[in-house]
């Protein structure tokens, strides 16, 4: 009980450290200049449009004005999101679930996500935890979708150029954190050595990094925004990849076909002709192929990133309409509810670690495989993103993007090592279940060991807007 009351006083000590800001006591929007005029004619590009800030998950209130009987809320909620608030919601709802884990209701909490619960789909129900991972995160994996859709269309993704060094950059901190993975095991027992865990410290959590990187905004250059956006967005990628061929088992090609028909036919729905603009199309369409790819045996929760390829990032309503874009208007409306609700609930059912339990396996493979995980993301992450960047910019590959210096870079590189959902979700997929609990808390004290540094390294820079341009000065 003694560590698992130090574990909680270290999340909550992480969020304080935060210093979240208080709330203007009216919300400033943030999009100064209407871009759509210029996607529709497919003549974008950000850099004619200095003052107007991209949408984006991070980023909600520049997605436009929320509409709706629930306005007020949404707007209130996107506010709190990009001040850090859900960061901290994440961290409180890890640290309730290290203390049920551990306190006298513990078989009780464990149980509790362990059962099942609603209607047996494919032959098997569907524990509560199964229904979070696979069912609720596709709504997560479906924000990522679109991010990675406006990425393609209008930002850092839409030529080989511009994606050329954050893809480098993403490269490095997938395959260096597996490499050190691997080199951490020799320097194990034997029997404690574990390749399972190979794939966890690959991925980086977009919405907790970003997080964390929006309280300090104005100490960074603004390049470096769209930098880690576009790396973590290209690393979620490769993750999405690695969970959708990776880790299925017993594939039925009929479902997987039904998939891919659906899949099929909602692309051309959204992206075809016509470029369907109703949000309803694409709940049903997503269900669908969440319900075949449950069947085939691939992980489910891909089916959000595959629903949100398919919509169009010009789709506008009815001419005369005043409509915002149909991505624009899913990213401000999901993107709280993901963040306050989805997430908070994944770190509610994915971190009860029961910590007498992990003490039982410090000799055995689950102790190879959270040392790896430990390694991989607080050294492979960031020498991968530095290391990686540092020599496309030295071999003349890319530029290092405006204003941002080695410093800058460093911390980026830091912020990617935040693993935390993604590299539990990959940890629920990859480890046996007996070994888990371990590996798990690696993943915790890794993501929040991080979390810190970053935060503390930015929280020492000066900020951008009060100080003086140098001569030669790297943020000028």
């Amino acid at each position: 009980m003694k560590a698992s009351s130090v574990l909680v006083a270290l999340l909550f000590a992480s969020a304080s450290a935060l210093r979240l800001p208080s709330l203007p006591s009216r919300p400033s929007f943030k999009r100064t200049a209407s871009i759509k005029p210029l996607r529709a004619s497919g003549l974008y590009d950000p850099a004619n449009v200095p003052n107007a800030e991209e949408c984006d998950i991070a980023q909600p209130t520049n997605c436009g004005e929320p509409d709706g009987p629930l306005a007020g809320i949404t707007r209130t909620l996107n506010e709190l999101q990009e001040k850090g608030f859900g960061a901290a919601a994440l961290l409180g709802a890890t640290a309730v679930s290290l203390s049920l884990a551990n306190g006298p209701s513990s078989a009780w909490w464990v149980g509790l996500w362990e059962s099942p619960l609603g209607p047996a789909i494919g032959g098997h129900a569907l524990s509560a935890r199964a229904w979070v991972n696979e069912g609720l995160m596709g709504v997560f994996f479906f924000l990522v979708g679109l991010e990675i859709k406006e990425e393609l269309r209008h930002g850092a993704l839409t030529s080989v150029k511009k994606a050329a060094l954050p893809a480098i950059a993403a490269l490095g901190g997938m395959v260096t954190p597996m490499a050190v993975y691997a080199a951490a095991q020799g320097f194990l027992p034997v029997a404690a050595r574990s390749l399972s865990g190979l794939a966890v410290p690959m991925a980086t959590d977009i919405a907790f990094a970003m997080a964390i990187f929006g309280l300090f905004r104005s100490k960074m250059p603004a390049s470096s925004s769209a930098f880690l956006l576009t790396l973590a967005t290209v690393d979620d990628f490769g993750a999405i990849f690695v969970l959708a061929t990776c880790f299925a088992a017993n594939v039925s090609l009929g479902f997987l076909g039904l998939a891919s028909a659906l899949t099929a036919a909602l692309g051309w729905i959204g992206c075809g002709p016509r470029k369907c603009n109703d949000a309803r199309v694409f709940t049903a369409g997503g269900v669908g192929i969440w319900w075949s790819l449950l069947r085939a045996g691939v992980s489910a929760e891909v089916a959000g990133v595959l629903a949100a390829l398919c919509v169009s990032t010009t789709a506008e309503g009815p001419p005369g309409a005043i409509e915002d874009p149909l991505a624009e208007r899913m990213i401000r409306r999901l993107a709280p509810l993901s963040t306050f609700g989805i997430m908070p609930l994944f770190a509610l059912a994915n971190t009860g670690i029961p910590l007498m339990g992990v003490m039982k396996g410090v000799s055995g493979p689950g102790a190879g495989a959270a040392a790896g995980i430990a390694a991989g993301l607080v050294l492979g992450k960031p020498l991968g993103i530095f290391g990686f960047t540092w020599l496309a910019t030295k071999l003349n590959i890319a530029d290092m993007p405006t204003g941002m210096g080695n410093n800058h870079l460093s911390i980026v590189s830091m912020l990617g090592a935040i693993g935390f959902t993604m590299c539990l979700l990959l940890t629920e997929v990859a480890i046996p279940a007996p070994i888990q609990a371990l590996p798990k808390l690696s993943v915790l004290v890794a993501s929040t060991a991080a979390c810190v540094a970053a935060a503390a390294w930015m929280s020492k820079l000066p900020d951008l807007k009060q100080r003086r341009a140098q001569p030669g000065d790297l943020y000028g």
